[in-house]
């Protein structure tokens, strides 16, 4: 199996109050295709400054991030927002959907963004709630849905342009016992798939749902 992602020596510092803050000291990992990775650490272990470059959100201070063959430190922004938009898919614990839009409107977002025309956008995004088992739901609003409804038609949002890797930041951490168990299950059907899955958690148990586990403290992997 070939790795989609290779981290060499990855480091990301920040200057807050005049002095320099070590959020990532030197991350080396690999991470195959269709893996599906649990990164585990405390609050201020540098997951999520690793979640922010892995998504291209941010870039190391030094080192290199290789993605699926590219040497993404050296991209451009115009570069970086094509992977975005076409390579991977994000699940945020806070959902983050339009209020104003439908389930079916929030899930067509990352297809009009990448100018896909109108009735191949509703038919994937039709599709992709479809996954998720929530077609009956497709035209209401967020305020109409329960806390997995809406984490639901986020994931249906992150799959929707067929991404290569899904990247997941505490995607059960607003919900109940229940409707976490079942955006798992959803997670899991989709790496079965060939999906590759980076989560990010703070719970030991969910993390374990995972097929490798990856501990970070202090800006390092410690196992």
């Amino acid at each position: 199996m070939k790795n989609i992602i290779t981290l060499k020596n990855l480091k990301r510092d920040y200057i807050t109050k005049g002095e320099v803050v070590h959020a990532l000291c030197g991350i080396t990992l690999d991470v195959e295709d269709g893996e599906f990775i649990a990164v585990v650490g405390r609050s201020g272990s540098g997951k999520s400054t690793l979640m922010n470059i892995l998504g291209c959100l941010d870039k190391p201070t030094d080192g290199e991030y290789i993605l699926d063959g590219i040497n993404i430190s050296a991209l451009g922004e115009k570069q970086l927002t094509y992977i975005r938009s076409n390579v991977i898919g994000f699940i945020f614990q806070s959902f983050n959907l339009i209020p104003t839009l439908t389930a079916l409107e929030n899930a067509e977002l990352p297809l009009l963004y990448r100018g896909i025309g109108k009735k191949e956008r509703k038919l994937r995004a039709e599709y992709s709630l479809e996954r998720v088992g929530l077609s009956a739901r497709k035209n209401h609003l967020p305020c109409e849905l329960s806390g997995g409804q809406q984490q639901r038609v986020a994931v249906a949002r992150a799959i929707a342009s067929e991404p290569k890797i899904l990247l997941a930041d505490e995607p059960t951490g607003s919900l109940d016992k229940k409707s976490g168990e079942e955006i798992l299950g959803i997670i899991k059907s989709l790496n079965d798939d060939g999906v590759t899955v980076i989560m990010i958690t703070h719970d030991n148990s969910i993390a374990q749902r995972a097929k490798r586990c990856i501990k970070i403290s202090d800006g390092k992997i410690i196992q």
